[in-house]
């Protein structure tokens, strides 16, 4: 493996670069960008990557240092990201940067980890990945933006990524890694990171409060003795005479669980068979009643003689309404058909062939 050059702009390129102006060409990406993220979904998890992926753009590309040069990243998230997300008012820097980070760390991991259900979804375990994001420069600059291009770059959080999720795994979790996965995993592979210079170097005072933690648990001695050893004895033994009782139970636990299951299952599809059904029903009654307005409108103002008059004329040989009456039989006849169907109740029919046409 080749190791990642990290200083490939000098910091005096980078502070040329912040202080001078942006181009006409960045001044509209940064547009695009402020209005992604202004208009970004309502999913929680697709929201926060659509606004992290448009902050990962505006910090790489420095198209934060504004119109004229000179504006920092936190003047930046301070001043400008409450305009596009009233939420953000009032929050840390930090809130701009857990979502900004969160996108790098899934977009680094993806192309090594090509399973996009593992990836990482919590603020948290971003914040626990962040020394693990590689940067341009090897010492911090005021502006250091992620290297994202390189799969060599990418070997360190994939490899610590990787090793979080068997740790989730062997610890049973069912909602994937916890920041104490992810955390247990950076430090067991933080030797070898730092040697093949894949993760940043944690402060040194971090360090030796982690060394001074380490070493208390390891002098620390635990008194396994039962305070009350005749309760301890009696507690043993009616876990013993109880075992039958609890096994039989477990049994019938986990049948009825099953059951509860197929249920939860099927409600769970009749829900969407009632949200397909409302859904069709929205779209057909919208749908009837915006042609009744515009023919009730045509009739008020034109007379529905104009119709006569559409009927000979078309919109460059595309567009016509010459067979307008079959169209609206054909549709009457089909109306007419599904209130048939939803009058009626009966049992599945099963699918024949020769009535579907493709």
């Amino acid at each position: 493996m080749t190791t990642t050059t990290l200083a490939v702009v000098e910091p005096q390129e980078a502070v040329s670069l912040l202080e001078s102006p942006l181009s006409p060409a960045e001044a509209a990406q940064l547009q695009s960008c402020e209005l992604a993220i202004e208009l970004a979904g309502k999913d929680r998890l697709e929201k926060a990557l659509i606004i992290g992926e448009k902050l990962s753009t505006i910090y790489n590309s420095a198209l934060f240092r504004g119109s004229d040069g000179g504006c920092t990243w936190d003047q930046w998230l301070k001043e400008r990201l409450p305009k596009l997300l009233p939420e953000a008012e009032g929050r840390s820097a930090n809130w701009g940067d857990d979502r900004r980070s969160l996108w790098e760390q899934r977009k680094l991991i993806s192309t090594i980890m090509h399973d996009r259900e593992t990836l990482p979804t919590a603020m948290a375990i971003a914040r626990d990945l962040q020394g693990l994001v590689p940067r341009r420069f090897s010492r911090p600059a005021g502006w250091n933006p992620a290297i994202l291009d390189d799969p060599d770059a990418a070997e360190g959080i994939a490899k610590v990524w990787e090793l979080a999720c068997k740790n989730a795994e062997s610890n049973q979790r069912r909602n994937g890694p916890t920041s104490e996965d992810v955390r247990a995993a950076r430090e067991e592979l933080r030797p070898a990171l730092e040697q093949q210079g894949l993760i940043r170097s944690a402060p040194a005072s971090f360090q030796a409060a982690t060394a001074a933690r380490v070493e208390a648990a390891r002098q620390r001695t635990v008194d396994v003795t039962p305070a009350n050893a005749e309760r301890f004895k009696e507690t043993m033994a009616n876990i013993h005479d109880t075992k039958t009782e609890r096994t039989a139970k477990a049994e019938v636990d986990h049948v009825r669980e099953q059951l509860d299951a197929a249920e939860r299952q099927r409600l769970h599809e009749l829900q969407e068979e009632v949200r397909g059904y409302s859904s069709n029903l929205i779209a057909a009654s919208k749908a009837i009643h915006g042609l009744l307005g515009y023919l009730q409108i045509l009739s008020r103002i034109h007379g529905t003689q104009l119709l006569d008059e559409m009927r000979r004329t078309d919109f460059m040989g595309l567009v016509t309404v010459s067979d307008d009456m079959q169209r609206l039989q054909e549709m009457g006849q089909e109306l007419m058909q599904a209130v048939n169907l939803a009058r009626s109740s009966d049992p599945p029919t099963g699918i024949n062939a020769q009535t579907i046409e493709v």
